[in-house]
């Protein structure tokens, strides 16, 4: 089909709406097409839309005989049927005026404003299944609606007329608005080129290439049809369509500035994207999430801001997929590096944009920072992940502290008998070092993995720095060579042990990891010093500090990146070797403390971290008291022993009776308790584990302490010192000692419970 050619056409000789007729026949392989035009009760043609309640058929075209006569006569049947003309409008009950929801006022009234809107046409690719069974009155059919660009779903369905279908014998339905005049309407066009699936119109890309060419003729004939009327008609339509044109530019000019202002002031940051991948527009927001001046972000790849190669690819896939089924890109998250090299989370909102052929043209991006949302998220993570390490310590240390019991106890009654200097105590006093500093690791993992409110004491850093690092020597590989400078004279610190103990920690670890591919050197002092004025570090008072210093021969840290490295979620690290949470805790820790933490770093020789605490001078609860040597205290009192643990209660029993204790053994708290109710009188004491299947060691003593002849109760427990104690009381336990027991604890506790007996 000649378009060129058919346009040339209306503007010569003959009815232009005539000719229309004749090629949107052909073109939509119709039966029959139609043309109406709006007016009032004065049938005047060319009326100011806002004027027109009704449609009245004006000329008809069809194929062969039938269409003939629907061309000679159409227009005589069609008004002596009453099915034109097709009002606008309706009286109400009331007798108000309202609008009619008929297909030809529906089309009126979403199209009339072409100027701004453009040309629309209307589709009903199957009349027939819906008026099937109906004889006459309305229904309502779904319409699908094409704009030039794509073809919409209907959203609602329209009202119309049975008689009017059934009259033209229509399966299916057409109908554009005619700019100025009226409504072009075909009836039974090509139903393959109406056919539908579950997709949608099953040959949409022919179906939009004639309406296309539909749009194009019915304003190029609205045009000439114009450009026939002569006088004071033609010159007042001409006037009113300028005026409208002047009308809508003014409001176009408006609604652009508007929205210039709505999009350079947007909270979220909107980036245009041609198809080659570089920004070619953005707004304020963009340039402030970015970093970068708008003259810069404009012309840059959209690689270059994305941190990660995967996110690259990811982007471009993601738009190939959106291509195909015409769905926008939505939440894609997305790391954006700023042009100060800091990295940020960005949540992406992404519409493709193609022109009429498909092809992409552009990509129009929203982006907001998420950075705060993620580190909430992260934040979360690390706490379930620290609650989940928690949990794991406390069960490994309790079975671990249950292996050691056995192995500590058996050679502590072994060096009760052994000659003094002798071999065989040399090597029992080795087996009995390396349980107390298996028990030690234990109680320092339970430490570091517990999580809790700060609990100031007063610490001695020196003690809490060398307990550390016995348990980094544990996982330190031995091409890193450790060397200390610990001076044992320095002064108290008020510090939670625990958070100093995860500072010191975190530090020796990030140095490990500085060091692993080579070998290296490990620096670990502890000082004290006097700073004056001027001397102390981030604005801390003149006076006395212990200070902690932790040193590497790693491979440092660039001096761009040392400004960072306290901030949350930063790290330096390699994929999977840290979260960027550790110096950011230590960093908050050493501020709780009122303290101060410096770090000096070149790249390829190693880092250094300065911690400065304020040495306290007044009194308070102190963090470890070095037990005295006390001697082995012994008894022969009555002792009721339950342990779940055979080679536990074994054990035990067998150390007290070394002692001179009578003891009995239970493995099962329900049994121990049936045996203590059969005879109270002859326990004087009870020593439970607290952790049993059935009954716990509490519960066991609460129900003791129920009985008629209650006695006091000490509880043994695998889980270190980090169990809650305070609600052990009121069941009647009267100590709590910690696996593997030593025999002079155990000695000492029971004798000091037995002799305060009230």
């Amino acid at each position: 089909m000649d378009i060129d050619f058919i346009e040339e056409s209306f503007f010569k000789r003959g009815n232009p709406l005539r000719k229309l007729l004749k090629i949107s026949l052909e073109l939509l392989g119709a039966e029959q097409t139609g043309i109406l035009y709006g007016s009032n009760e004065t049938k005047v043609r060319f009326m100011p839309t806002h004027m027109w309640d009704r449609g009245i058929m004006d000329r008809f075209d069809g194929r062969g005989l039938k269409g003939l006569a629907l061309k000679l006569f159409g227009k005589t049947v069609i008004e002596a049927k009453k099915l034109s003309p097709v009002y606008f409008h309706r009286t109400n009950e009331n007798g108000e005026k309202e609008e009619t929801d008929g297909v030809i006022a529906h089309v009126l009234r979403t199209c009339a404003d072409y100027y701004r809107k453009g040309i629309s046409v209307f589709i009903c690719p199957d009349i027939e299944k819906y008026i099937f069974g109906i004889e006459d009155g309305y229904i309502y059919i779904p319409f699908y609606s094409y704009d030039g660009n794509s073809i919409k779903s209907p959203l609602d369905k329209i009202k119309l007329d049975v008689r009017i279908v059934r009259h033209f014998k229509a399966r299916n339905y057409i109908s554009v608005y005619l700019p100025a005049y009226g409504i072009l309407v075909a009836n039974t066009a090509d139903e393959s080129l109406l056919e539908m699936d579950e997709h949608g119109f099953v040959n949409e890309t022919e179906l939009k290439k004639r309406l296309d060419i539909l749009i194009k003729l019915v304003e190029t004939s609205s045009l000439s049809y114009l450009g026939q009327l002569k006088g004071k008609r033609g010159a007042e339509l001409l006037w009113r369509k300028e005026s409208e044109l002047r009308k809508t530019s003014n409001e176009l000019v408006e609604n652009e500035r508007r929205f210039r202002d709505l999009y350079e002031n947007a909270p979220v940051a909107y980036i245009s994207i041609d198809k080659e991948g570089i920004i070619s527009g953005c707004n304020s927001n963009a340039s402030i999430l970015s970093g970068y001046d708008k003259q810069e972000l404009v012309g840059k790849s959209v690689a270059h801001l994305l941190s990660d190669k995967d996110a690259v690819l990811d982007m471009g896939a993601r738009v190939k997929e959106s291509l195909v089924n015409g769905t926008p890109i939505s939440g894609m998250e997305v790391r954006v590096r700023r042009s100060s090299q800091k990295h940020i989370w960005v949540n992406l909102n992404i519409d493709v944009v193609k022109d009429r052929t498909g092809e992409l043209t552009e990509l129009r991006a929203v982006a907001i920072d998420i950075t705060d949302k993620k580190n909430l998220e992260n934040r979360l993570l690390q706490a379930q992940k620290m609650e989940a390490i928690g949990t794991l310590a406390g069960g490994i240390a309790h079975d671990f502290n249950n292996l050691l019991s056995p192995i500590s106890g058996y050679t502590e009654m072994l060096l009760m008998d052994a000659k003094k200097n002798s071999d065989d105590e040399r090597y029992l006093n080795v087996v009995l070092d390396c349980t107390r500093h298996a028990k030690e690791l234990v109680n320092q993992m339970l430490m570091f993995s517990r999580q809790k409110e700060p609990e100031f004491k007063l610490v001695r850093v020196d003690i809490l720095v060398q307990d550390i690092l016995n348990l980094a020597r544990s996982f330190l590989p031995s091409t890193i060579v450790i060397e200390t400078d610990i001076c044992s004279e320095c002064g108290l610190v008020k510090a939670d042990p625990v958070q100093i103990h995860q500072v010191v920690m975190n530090l020796i670890t990030n140095a490990f990891h500085a060091m692993e591919e080579h070998s290296g050197t490990l620096g670990v002092s502890v000082d004290e010093m006097f700073l004056g004025e001027g001397e102390t570090p981030r604005m801390l008072q003149p006076g006395s500090y212990v200070h902690i210093r932790v040193e590497d021969t790693g491979s440092g840290i660039a001096p761009q990146q040392l400004d960072n490295i306290f901030e949350p979620y930063y790290t330096t690290k390699t994929e999977g070797k840290g979260t960027g949470l550790g110096l950011s805790v230590v960093h908050g820790i050493i501020e709780t403390h009122g303290g101060s933490i410096e770090v000096a770093s070149t790249v390829g020789k190693g880092s250094r971290f300065d911690i400065f605490l304020p040495v306290c001078h007044s009194e308070g609860p102190k963090y470890e008291e070095l037990p005295e040597d006390e001697g082995i205290e012994q008894g022969d009192e009555r002792v009721l022993l339950v342990d779940d643990d055979e080679k536990v209660a074994v054990m035990e029993a067998q150390m007290l009776e070394k002692l001179g204790y009578q003891v009995r053994v239970y493995t099962h708290a329900d049994t121990a308790l049936d045996a203590f109710m059969d005879d109270p009188g002859a326990v004087d004491i009870v020593i439970s584990d607290l952790t049993m299947p059935m009954m716990s060691g509490e519960q066991l003593a609460l129900r003791i302490q129920q009985s008629s002849h209650p006695v006091p109760v000490i509880l043994c427990t695998g889980f270190g010192e980090h169990v809650d104690r305070s609600k052990f009381e009121a069941a009647g336990i009267k100590a709590v000692l910690n696996k593997p027991v030593a025999v002079k604890t155990f000695a000492a506790t029971l004798r000091s419970v037995l002799d305060n007996r009230s």
